[in-house]
């Protein structure tokens, strides 16, 4: 039995879960970073929980993961947690940037991961690695929506204003992946 739908983050649930997507806990995806968490129940089991147990394989997750997470734990410094702030992910919100995100790849059975939130179609513009941010928070570039030339030629496109990694460099996600 299987499900489809031509939207990237649902397709992506009905595939490691086998649900249709109005089955997950927001019937029209959960697509980034957030309060609550991933497109999955608490306690779901994926396609990688049962490739691990049942198969023994190791498993890995690498590119875009768009099926949402939950922001690291807040500073204990913030005594109430203000509005969610996504344009300013890093910057406008008191979480500790040092912990994993929540409800991410290794909550749902990967052994490792090297993920984007949603690719290179909007922020943020980083990449984590097993849940922690893959540069420091502190170095994080606003970037506007447009072309930018790299030093290698390449021209990097941002297709929507958003926080991420100064080393941002859209023409070369792929072989940044496939060189993992």
């Amino acid at each position: 039995d299987a499900h489809s739908t031509p939207l990237c983050a649902p397709s992506r649930y009905m595939l490691l879960s086998g649900n249709y997507a109005h089955r997950g806990t927001n019937h029209n995806g959960s697509w980034n970073l957030n309060l609550k968490g991933n497109h999955f129940h608490g306690g779901q089991k994926s396609l990688a929980h049962i490739l691990k147990r049942r198969g023994g394989y190791n498993t890995a997750a690498f590119g875009k993961w768009h099926l949402g997470a939950a922001l690291p734990p807040v500073l204990s410094s913030a005594d109430v947690l203000p509005p969610f702030n996504f344009s300013h992910i890093f910057t406008g919100n008191p979480v500790d940037w040092s912990q994993p995100i929540s409800d991410a790849p290794k909550t749902l059975g990967f052994d490792t991961s090297y993920v984007t939130m949603a690719g290179i179609q909007s922020a943020p513009y980083s990449f984590f690695r097993d849940g922690i941010l893959d540069h420091d928070h502190s170095d994080v570039v606003y970037w506007n929506e447009g072309d930018y030339s790299l030093e290698n030629g390449q021209l990097s496109k941002i297709m929507s204003s958003g926080e991420g990694s100064p080393e941002w460099d859209s023409a070369s996600y792929n072989m940044i992946l496939v060189n993992e």
